[in-house]
């Protein structure tokens, strides 16, 4: 058997086991699943496009769901969003976002366009206080609010600077050494600070090409700041992916991880494929989660085909085998959600009649059980979906088998299925040249463990294309060399 290694259209197009192309194919340890399709979650729309989405967990380890448009904030409240707005609501810039972080039992919300927001219990939105800043990136760490590229505390409008809250609270924003409430700039590098994420207990914030690490040492300086060695950085923090001990993230030039020393590129297989696909003028729009159950990142990105700049194809790593996948869906936001689950006072609200149900939900999915987590993102319908329906269609594009100097017979063809699809065929090319060009002529639908084909040629390729839940390890082609007894 030729174990299946991953979505690697950078390597050597006859290396063992590569993807060329896939669709719908996620990498997990020892296989390649089909993508579950997406589920309407119940909640119905929100105001317009989705500017942020989140989960944040209070002290007692609950969860609470948040959402943003251009003017509004929302919590999920049972099968639907409640809004959670300020009075006057909010007014975003067209590129503004909104970020969430948890304070003890405080949950914040920051964006450029609006007072950094608190909200406590069933309450609505409200500015921290008078003097909080304007922030476009937040975090909590050290018993402290940190945000950055920031708008007040008297400095302006300050696209390179960061600030930390007092000691133990989220409305103390007065400088004073008593309180360690305190603020700095990053100016020996150009461009704003366009991430900043707690790793264990420092604070890394991101320009474009440029990385720093705050560490805390108390009053007077409170937090000890230094650049990290050279010039990588991120294009915006949804781009950056915390793992709990790393984070990975793109640059501008690769995919790295980080682990508090120096970032290390991943060596991507399908690098060169990513930054030839991706708009660049998008970069910034990159939106990624983190699927702590699976251990895989899904980064969505503006391909150069998008229409109107939308996020359209997401790549797909898992940091357990370093292998990668992808997949095609228009989103406008991203994250790892915890379901909510139905039960018989919800399931109304959320869907008219019985037959509106969503159909072929095995009884293990997440769809069912609150409290599990799953991905979610918003579609451009405004409405959230979580990603835990049956797999519908899904294709792998292998490699090239074969052999320049000789013709080879291609006979059949066995998949290392451990779940096997509902039903699945094969499109096989072949070429006798250098396998510059491949003629696509037969095709095979699998019967009694095998795709049966008979040709010969000196390169053989093959589209496997699956319906329903599927996971595969390998394949078998059995292949023999022309002229020899």
């Amino acid at each position: 058997m030729i174990p299946f290694v991953g979505f690697a259209p950078d390597s050597p197009p006859e290396t063992p086991g590569i993807f060329t192309d896939c669709k719908n194919i996620l990498p997990s340890l020892g296989m390649f699943v089909a993508a579950p399709t997406p589920i309407d979650c119940g909640l119905g729309a929100i105001s317009g496009a989705a500017r942020g989405f989140a989960v944040t967990r209070k002290l007692d380890s609950s969860a609470r769901v948040f959402c943003g448009s251009d003017t509004k904030l929302y919590e999920q409240s049972g099968g639907s969003w409640s809004d959670k707005s300020k009075a006057g609501n909010y007014t975003l810039g067209p590129d503004d976002r909104w970020r969430f972080a948890q304070f003890g039992d405080i949950s914040l919300a920051a964006a450029k366009g609006s007072t950094l927001q608190y909200i406590d219990g069933g309450a609505t939105f409200l500015d921290c206080s008078v003097s909080a800043p304007k922030a476009a990136i937040v975090e909590t760490i050290n018993n402290q609010v940190f945000v950055c590229d920031i708008n007040g505390m008297g400095f302006g409008d300050d696209v390179t600077r960061w600030a930390c809250s007092a000691l133990g609270s989220y409305t103390d924003w007065t400088p004073a050494v008593s309180t360690q409430c305190t603020s700095g700039q990053l100016l020996d590098s150009p461009g704003p600070i366009t991430a900043g994420k707690r790793l264990g207990d420092i604070m890394v914030m991101y320009k474009a090409k440029a990385m720093y690490v705050a560490e805390y040492v108390g009053a007077p300086q409170v937090w000890n700041v230094r650049r990290v060695p050279g010039d990588i950085g991120a294009p915006c923090n949804e781009a950056v992916i915390k793992t709990g001990t790393a984070h990975f993230f793109i640059g501008s030039d690769d995919f790295y991880v980080f682990d508090g020393s120096r970032p290390e590129p991943l060596n991507s297989p399908c690098r060169n494929w990513f930054f030839n696909n991706v708009n660049q003028a998008y970069l910034y729009k990159t939106c990624g989660t983190f699927d702590y159950i699976n251990q895989r990142i899904y980064w969505w990105f503006v391909s150069n085909s998008s229409a109107g700049g939308k996020l359209d194809k997401c790549i797909v790593y898992n940091v357990k085998s370093n292998q990668w996948g992808r997949m095609d869906c228009d989103i406008e936001y991203v994250a790892d959600y915890v379901s909510s689950g139905l039960t018989y006072t919800t399931i109304g609200s959320a869907y008219a009649t019985y037959n509106d149900l969503p159909t072929g939900i095995s009884y293990n999915s997440p769809f069912w059980t609150s409290g599990s987590s799953v991905i979610a993102y918003f579609k451009t319908d405004h409405k959230a979906y979580q990603m835990s329906g049956v797999a519908g269609e899904s294709k792998i594009t292998t490699g090239h088998y074969g052999d320049n100097m000789q013709f080879s017979t291609i006979n059949r063809i066995r998949p290392r299925f451990i779940q096997s699809p509902t039903n699945s065929s094969l499109s096989y090319s072949h070429s006798n040249t250098d396998a510059s060009s491949f003629v696509t002529n037969l095709s095979s639908t699998y019967a009694n463990n095998w795709y049966d084909l008979v040709w010969s040629a000196r390169w053989h390729k093959m589209e496997f294309t699956y319906n329903g839940a599927m996971a595969i390890s390998g394949f078998d082609p059995i292949l023999s060399p022309d002229g020899v007894e």
